[in-house]
């Protein structure tokens, strides 16, 4: 996969006291399409960093206000300047300073004086990983999303193939019932008309008929399920919900 190309017209936040070392880097960084601000104290430069989004901070390690070591370390402990890459600038270049400066989350380190292509080659190094990680997050999000969408895809199959089988459960069911049932309510039926029959049988013969019924309904929702909803029905086992199937057929 190729690198990608560092953005041209990046926002680089400059942090140096000096107004010649200032203007110097300000031309380089300006000549390279690079939009710059620069700074002259630590607390400017970090108004500024909390009112707009930077692709780089560089900043000078010592300054009239403090240590830009310490504004570093405070970037990358804040969730939201975090993934801002911090270019550390000193005149000190023994390696106590440098390891300390990439301890605090320097990205990079250059010593003054500088080579002015060293500078530029830096800043477009620590510009091209920034580019590569906001496309590996792009393509993570993408990713994210295809799988969300592939989740939903498989759970609508899944759902709809539940679905053809509870209706095919349904249409076999009512193919084996149906005639014995029929032959229950036909009987109760005409149970019913006999006039020698007792109040107590008539009351028996009514509860048979709605029992019949009432598994003729079942069987026929059993065909016209839309929804694959689910009832508790003891703790811990789900069953299907009939009772939003469809409408019932009457008698």
């Amino acid at each position: 996969m190729p690198l990608p190309v560092p953005p041209r017209a990046a926002h680089i936040l400059l942090a140096e006291d000096d107004p010649i070392q200032a203007a110097i880097i300000t031309h380089l960084l300006q000549q390279e399409g690079y939009h710059v601000d620069a700074f002259g104290a630590l607390e400017a430069i970090r108004t500024a960093i909390r009112a707009a989004q930077a692709d780089l901070v560089i900043l000078d390690r010592m300054l009239p206000d403090g240590d830009g070591c310490v504004l570093c370390q405070e970037l990358k402990e804040d969730p939201a300047t975090h993934g801002v890459p911090v270019i550390l600038l000193t005149m000190r270049d023994s390696v106590e300073e440098r390891v300390e400066g990439l301890r605090r989350g320097a990205d990079d380190y250059i010593a003054k004086p500088f080579e002015p292509a060293e500078l530029l080659a830096r800043v477009h190094s620590v510009l091209r990983m920034l580019a590569l990680q906001r496309e590996l997050a792009e393509q993570a999000d993408e990713l994210a999303r295809k799988n969300a969408a592939l989740q939903e895809a498989q759970a609508r199959l899944v759902r709809s193939e539940r679905l053809a089988a509870i209706g095919e459960i349904g249409l076999a069911i009512r193919h084996e019932i149906n005639n014995p049932l029929s032959a229950i309510v036909g009987f109760t039926d005409l149970l019913l008309t006999q006039t020698d029959a007792t109040d107590a049988v008539h009351v028996k013969l009514e509860a048979i008929k709605r029992c019949s019924l009432r598994i003729r309904d079942v069987v026929r929702r059993l065909e016209h399920i839309e929804d694959d909803r689910t009832v508790e029905y003891v703790d811990g086992i789900q069953m299907t919900d009939l009772g939003a199937s469809g409408p019932t057929t009457p008698p």
